[in-house]
């Protein structure tokens, strides 16, 4: 009997996913308050896009509830939940040679 009890146990154990959250932990949703950073922007003959957190934007397109506003030389401006914020390109890294 306790070796049926084992099998039970173990299959039920089998079919927990284990990419899901822990029991009792709700998932964050993706865009609470999510860090976002300006990767590039690209200016070609079908105008400019900006590279935010991997995703390629023009002015207007949105990234979860963030709208991306502007697009100006080295940041661009984006809005979400009402307020508007700037992102920029971080400083190269320029390293002299030897």
């Amino acid at each position: 009997m306790s070796l049926i009890a084992l099998l039970f146990c173990l299959t039920a154990l089998a079919a927990l996913d284990p990419t899901q959250p822990p029991q009792g932990h709700a998932a964050e949703p993706a865009d609470a308050a999510q860090a976002l950073q300006l990767q590039a922007i690209i200016r070609g003959s079908h105008g400019q896009r900006a590279v935010i957190n991997g995703q390629s934007l023009k002015v207007g397109e949105q990234l979860g509830s963030s709208r991306l506003k502007a697009i100006y030389p080295r940041a661009v401006l984006i809005e979400r939940q009402g307020q508007q914020e700037l992102l920029r390109l971080a400083e190269p890294i320029v390293k002299p040679s030897r």
